[in-house]
């Protein structure tokens, strides 16, 4: 098969990766979100939201930076071990950046909720003057 060919399979299959973990790891992650969202619900699922586009910011930035559009210079014609190590490490690239990022949100969650949870605690204490 000509390198093209490859090519396009591979960025196919990052772009599949994308659409199908990413709503994955959504889905099974919303009820550890809304357990440390707990006391704040709604802003449980802006962040959220905004984390969503920031990965797909992310991921879609990997697979544009990583996409050829000519022939590298150890590749042949036709598809070779090079190239097909190449795909390879692309694929590999976005399933380890997935899973680091991944990682990342599952440590800091907590943190965050937390933070935001003692903002809406603090500005529920506080007295409100009264009017004059």
């Amino acid at each position: 098969m000509d390198w093209w060919i490859l090519e396009l399979i591979v960025t196919g299959v990052l772009v599949v990766i994308l659409l199908v973990l990413g709503p994955l790891i959504k889905r099974f992650g919303k009820s550890y979100a809304a357990d440390i969202f707990r006391a704040n619900p709604r802003t449980g699922k802006s962040y959220l939201v905004l984390m969503d586009v920031a990965y797909y910011l992310i991921f879609a930035a990997f697979i544009l930076f990583t996409v050829s559009f000519e022939r590298d210079s150890g590749w042949a014609q036709q598809v070779n071990a090079e190239q097909l190590e190449a795909s390879t490490l692309r694929v590999g690239g976005m399933l380890l950046l997935m899973g680091i990022l991944h990682g990342l949100n599952v440590i800091s969650l907590p943190i965050i909720g937390r933070l935001l949870g003692l903002g809406r605690t603090l500005e529920s204490d506080t007295p409100k003057p009264k009017a004059a």
